[in-house]
């Protein structure tokens, strides 16, 4: 994971990045700039994951920053810092991905990071050998996978492909992601089911399709539902 922090408060940065580093595997980049005009410099050498901006900074603030950012097509996550709560709703206009107090951002930050790793995983991009020609799906894009006898079908928002492959293998490739496999036929992304329904074993999807759950899987899609949910709840 790529982070910046882009704050002129120098003892702020270097705090914040301390948190972060606790929160962050070894090998992610915490980068810090101390103004807009550095931020979005760097974002030139780098494409950031997300970046903690500071509303007020000497020179370009945080919504000029936002706007420039978006202007340049990256699709970076901003999470606003600032003192001031009042500035919550002017935020809104900027689409950010989370607000930060910095009265009380300690508290939370490991809860905004947890939620942040689950939003990227969906950000993936997974490659198939469909019918002898390379095809990349977004993982994001993937509700559901199917097995039918000695071929797989891939179930997206848009297209159904259909390839020569096993669940087995398809779980396998997908470990890495949001997905559960809930009976010996299907795997779910857990961010497109809509209820469970455990009496009747049955699993139901944002488009409506109805999937059953075997019983041995059932225990382990409750388990990996609830923390998914705890993931990307808003803290």
């Amino acid at each position: 994971m790529n982070i910046a922090i882009c704050d002129d408060d120098i003892e702020f940065c270097t705090t914040l990045k301390r948190q972060l580093t606790d929160c962050l595997q070894y090998n992610d980049i915490i980068d810090i700039y101390y103004s807009g005009e550095m931020f979005l410099a760097g974002c030139k050498k780098c494409n950031y994951d997300a970046v903690f901006l500071d509303l007020y900074m000497g020179g370009m603030t945080g919504f000029e920053t936002a706007e420039k950012l978006a202007h340049c097509g990256k699709e970076t996550n901003i999470i606003f810092l600032t003192s001031n709560d009042l500035m919550v709703y002017d935020s809104f206009e900027y689409q950010p991905f989370y607000f930060l107090r910095k009265a009380q951002y300690q508290q939370v930050l490991p809860k905004v990071i947890s939620k942040l790793k689950g939003k990227l995983k969906q950000n993936g991009i997974v490659h198939f050998d469909i019918y002898g020609s390379s095809e990349s799906i977004a993982v994001s894009s993937i509700i559901y996978i199917q097995s039918d006898n000695h071929y797989i079908i891939i179930h997206t928002n848009k297209y159904d492909y259909e390839i020569r492959n096993t669940l087995s293998q398809m779980e396998k490739q997908l470990l890495t992601y949001d997905f559960v496999k809930i009976h010996k036929k299907y795997i779910v992304n857990l961010k497109y089911i809509k209820r469970i329904h455990i009496a009747e074993e049955k699993i139901l999807l944002d488009n409506g399709v109805e999937l059953e759950i075997s019983r041995r899987n059932k225990t382990n899609v409750l388990k990996k539902y609830k923390e998914y949910k705890r993931t990307m709840v808003k803290v």
